[in-house]
């Protein structure tokens, strides 16, 4: 675990939330400390139903269930109260009932203001319903293929929103001008994050001078596309070298697809300057940005992560069974509740022969003797990192079907993997805690 760090005069939080909500009736939950083994929290959850567990701050932990769950980290330090109105926004995605980030029907909790942080994104055409809980919260409409609708849900809820086509869902508004910038992987429109397609919601107002914006990485030499969504025209055209990045930014745009010919990674991605366009000199709290990211490996697939050039990077990666691992052509065989650990920043190639979770970790590197502010992310399940679905996409001017090979779900599920944070960093605007290291 990494040492404490403090930022200013403020000091570390001393715990997270973990929050997760079942998909399917009879689910047990086990929570555990994956460096001493102790069971931390134990719990049978029917559909719907939620579970927290408060987790010290630098615990590093896992979770395991017999069914499939929605997982949530945090940065909230207690269980919220009854009447409680208000969450972190979570800057993620969110997977459907067959552990893919795409689907028709998707269970989840939200953590929200009182604004409308819930994307959801149509890859076909669909007639959408959401539903809470306890009922009282209905809402249905219908959205074509390529179009979005932001919606308002109430914090501390679960949801089930079903959909006659497929479609994905996003929350949070990662590119707000004045606020700091969390970086989040951006799953495919096959369900992975390896793809050809990709759907995101952005935002009118970018600083052009900072340190930030969405990046591309490919194995291999490919053109890319990026639309405006609302009016569906080409905003810009650009090719990425194979085995390189390729960083973009998309002003006043409110969402956006981008497409590629070969398939890529994307990524909202804060490199970590902490200069902006506007600010005072000696304090830069608006240009600052981290991340708490977590990316799928599917089996016997070379899979390339960055770590971003002006932080300080932590990368653990994580298995459920043996596996063998190679990073950047070092092989080694990996245990499960053991994990790889890598720091250099730039761009790494990754492979392995059983599914594998990444979990990235980075914070400007000035200041110093900081650490992370992040409001929280979705865990994905380690054993449906597999999964993705068959899609008949519609171009923003043409209709072509690009199809894509539907895998199964494994039926036991260890969902994974860790945190073990840090600190947190007060920020001037209305965001919770955040732990950092």
């Amino acid at each position: 675990m990494a040492e404490k760090h403090w930022h200013y005069d403020q000091e570390p939080v001393g715990s997270w939330l973990l929050a997760m909500a079942a998909w399917e009736d009879s689910t047990t939950v086990d929570v555990y400390d994956l460096k001493t083994g102790e069971l931390l929290s134990q719990a049978v959850l029917n559909a719907m139903d939620k579970h927290y567990v408060v987790l010290r701050n630098g615990t590093m932990f896992k979770v395991e269930s017999n069914k499939p769950l929605c997982v949530l980290l945090l940065d909230y330090q207690s269980e919220p109260a009854v009447n409680a109105t208000s969450g972190p926004i979570p800057h993620t995605y969110y997977p459907a009932t067959d552990g893919s980030f795409v689907g028709k029907e998707f269970i989840f909790l939200a953590s929200t203001d009182l604004n409308p942080q819930f994307t959801i994104l149509a890859l076909e055409r669909a007639d959408v319903e959401i539903t809470s809980d306890d009922g009282s919260d209905k809402k249905s409409f219908s959205l074509d293929a390529n179009a979005y609708r932001r919606v308002l849900l109430r914090s501390w809820h679960t949801y089930k929103v079903r959909s006659t086509g497929y479609i994905m869902i996003q929350s949070g508004s990662p590119h707000s001008y004045w606020d700091p910038h969390f970086s989040y992987a951006i799953p495919s429109a096959n369900g992975a994050f390896l793809g050809t397609r990709f759907y995101t919601y952005s935002e009118s107002l970018w600083d052009a001078y900072e340190d930030y914006g969405f990046r591309i990485y490919s194995l291999e030499r490919t053109k890319v596309t990026v639309y405006d969504l609302q009016s569906l025209e080409v905003m810009k055209e650009f090719t990425v070298e194979g085995e390189s990045s390729y960083r973009f930014q998309a002003p006043a745009r409110e969402a956006i697809a981008m497409e590629s010919e070969k398939p890529v990674w994307l990524i909202f991605m804060h490199d970590g300057d902490i200069y902006k366009t506007v600010g005072f000199q000696s304090y830069r709290e608006n240009a600052y940005g981290s991340g708490l990211v977590y990316i799928g490996v599917r089996p016997n697939e070379d899979t390339l992560i960055y770590l971003p050039r002006n932080s300080t990077c932590e990368a653990y990666i994580f298995v459920s069974e043996v596996a063998n691992v190679e990073v950047d052509g070092f092989s080694t065989t990996l245990q499960p509740d053991k994990y790889f650990f890598l720091t250099q920043p730039g761009l790494h190639k990754i492979r392995s022969n059983k599914n594998t979770l990444v979990l990235i970790i980075h914070w400007p590197l000035i200041p110093e003797n900081q650490g992370i502010e992040y409001p929280g992310t979705l865990i994905p399940c380690i054993e449906t990192v597999h999964v993705y679905h068959e899609v008949a996409l519609t171009s923003m001017g043409k209709a072509f079907p690009i199809t894509y090979i539907i895998a199964g779900a494994s039926t036991m599920v260890v969902i994974a993997i860790v945190v073990f944070f840090l600190r947190r960093r007060r920020h001037t605007s209305q965001y919770y805690s955040r732990n950092r290291k």
